[in-house]
């Protein structure tokens, strides 16, 4: 398909795996949902050093904020996946701020808890929760033919 079509989607997307920097704030809207605040921590290394960055993440979707409530803590490693979002405002004195958020709605989000089961996360609870990973050594034993 020519790229110059009027008929391609359009596509906002964003994944992160990263760690949560305070337990989850959740908050209500007027109508009653949960929606829950987040920091979430993301790492590299450059030139040897390792810099953090730091995710506002929002989240829309009500099962995955009590989700988070329930499962979460300051630490926990989480996926998030969401689209990219600015948020601008005027400080007191006029100037203009602009900050990205990751949110994550109702639809075409996701979350996966990354905490292993010895970390105090239930790996049996909701079906957000991905299977613990098989150590390597498992994997090279058990796939790979003799």
């Amino acid at each position: 398909m020519n790229l110059n079509e009027r008929n391609y989607k359009v596509y906002n997307k964003i994944q992160i795996i990263g760690n949560l920097g305070a337990d989850p704030e959740i908050k209500q809207t007027g109508a009653g949902t949960n929606y829950a605040l987040l920091s979430v921590a993301t790492n590299r290394v450059v030139k040897g050093e390792k810099e953090t960055e730091w995710h506002k993440c929002v989240v829309w979707d009500d099962k995955i904020a009590d989700i988070l409530a329930k499962y979460t803590k300051k630490g926990s490693r989480v996926l998030l996946e969401g689209r990219l979002t600015y948020r601008k405002w005027q400080t007191e004195s006029g100037e203009e701020r602009i900050k990205a958020e990751i949110h994550l709605d109702r639809f075409n989000s996701e979350m996966k808890l990354m905490d292993s089961k010895s970390d105090g996360v239930p790996m049996s609870a909701p079906t957000e929760q991905p299977k613990p990973m098989a150590d390597i050594g498992e994997i090279i034993d058990d796939d790979i033919p003799l």
